[in-house]
């Protein structure tokens, strides 16, 4: 029940911040600009945003390589996909996440390394954005030099710093000990233990981290040009620097588990943040649905590989029975 009210207040959130949104904007003006956007053109987004999961699975199969675990990169791709497809019905990226634990977990017969494995993962894509997001600060003052900007950039690079070095520090973790206690939240802190203990197996595999961080910096870095390039198309002519700062603004702020699937927020901050380089609300409207309905259509591979999983683990439950 109370799962629910939450779900349900998320889509109120994210229904309210798509109206108010809509109600600032040009639907003539809207359709005029989408036409920008060519067949050819999205078939060549699909590719590189397929490109851009396919490293995301090479790091992860790098991880698991770690762990004593070789999975081929093409079946982690699917497990990924169907997390993509699950992601647009589910709240946050959590659905996604726990089926590719299940599905990993399935392939190693080792529930635990699949947990790790995903969670990683994750902690490497995080660290990535937090380097990007400080990369990002020298450019907002020299070509925005806007205040409210700067410290939205500021706030979101100290969170994800702050994120990262509670999650690798022994000693943050003790300091903040007696606060997570005092509110109760002692399995919060047991979890961060063990984190930390399985972060510290896994740095023992030095090779494979540097790929892996490594791989989750050029991510990141192909992620904003895949804004720049759609940006490029919709005729807003915006810098590189410019998306430098705004991606991993939205980015951060839209895992705030305040709507669904950040759905509203990242509409509302695309426009907020554009306004300020000159772009027009419906330019930056069609730019935040543009990389959102792409994924959307990708994503809709991973319901073929959810069907064939279901119908493959049916089957073999079948012949169990018989």
């Amino acid at each position: 029940m109370k799962l629910d009210r939450i779900t349900f207040i998320k889509v109120a959130i994210s229904i309210g911040l798509i109206i108010l949104v809509t109600t600032r904007i040009d639907l003539h003006q809207i359709q005029l600009e989408i036409q920008h956007l060519s067949i050819a053109f999205i078939i060549f987004a699909l590719i590189y945003y397929t490109i851009c999961q396919w490293l995301s699975c090479w790091r992860w199969r790098i991880i698991l390589q770690s762990s004593g675990h070789s999975i081929s990169t093409r079946s982690l791709l699917s497990s990924y996909f169907a997390g993509m497809f699950l992601n647009i019905f589910l709240p946050g990226a959590l659905g996604g996440d726990i089926y590719r634990v299940y599905r990993v977990a399935k392939l190693t017969q080792d529930s635990e390394v699949a947990l790790v494995s995903v969670f990683l993962e994750r902690f490497t894509g995080l660290a990535a954005l937090s380097a990007l997001a400080l990369i990002g600060l020298p450019p907002a003052f020299k070509s925005i030099g806007q205040w409210d900007i700067i410290l939205l950039l500021a706030t979101c690079a100290g969170s994800l710093v702050g994120a990262v070095l509670l999650i690798t520090s022994p000693k943050l973790l003790m300091w903040f000990e007696p606060l997570l206690v005092r509110f109760r939240l002692g399995k919060v802190l047991a979890r961060f233990t063990k984190v930390q203990l399985l972060l510290r197996q896994f740095s023992q595999h030095r090779q494979a981290l540097v790929i892996s961080l490594s791989l989750s910096f050029l991510l990141q870095v192909a992620i904003v040009y895949y804004h720049y390039f759609i940006a490029y198309q919709l005729k807003i002519y915006i810098s590189y620097l410019d998306l430098l700062v705004f991606v991993p603004i939205v980015a951060v702020i839209s895992l705030l588990p305040i709507s669904l699937g950040g759905i509203g927020v990242k509409e509302g901050l695309w426009i907020y943040l554009l306004n300020h380089v000159g772009v027009s609300v419906e330019k930056a409207l069609l730019l935040s649905l543009s990389t959102t309905v792409l994924g959307w259509l990708l994503s809709c591979f991973g319901a073929v590989f959810l069907f064939s999983d279901f119908y493959n683990s049916s089957t073999a439950t079948a012949k169990q029975r018989n």
